[in-house]
């Protein structure tokens, strides 16, 4: 699965520079590294092996754990165990879908 990839100016909001929604990565920069686009694929197989709709509902709930948790917004989304995956594996090359998929079980 190759994602698609939509350059947008307004989307993602705030400091993203891109955001994952099954199966369409959209990006504010002219293009993507190819680190970037390493670690949104990872969200993309994550999605994909969630059957998409599971891996919102975690995706938020582990947000606002992690920001009732640690009370601050950055913390809160570099703590998701999704993020923490995707930031492990976007330098990595050569991996498999299912390594990405769900490597976010790894602590």
């Amino acid at each position: 699965m190759h994602p698609i990839t939509i350059h947008t100016r307004r989307f993602p909001p705030g400091g993203f520079y891109a955001i994952t929604l099954f199966p369409v990565i959209f990006h504010k920069n002219d293009s993507l590294t190819e680190r970037e686009l390493r670690h949104e694929t990872v969200h993309l197989w994550q999605q994909a092996a969630l059957l998409v709709i599971p891996f919102y509902i975690l995706y938020i709930a582990f947000w606002l754990i992690n920001l009732i948790r640690f009370k601050e917004r950055s913390r809160a989304y570099h703590e998701i165990p999704f993020e923490r995956s995707a930031y492990r594996l976007e330098s990595r090359t050569g991996l498999r879908p299912l390594t990405q998929a769900f490597d976010w079980l790894r602590k």
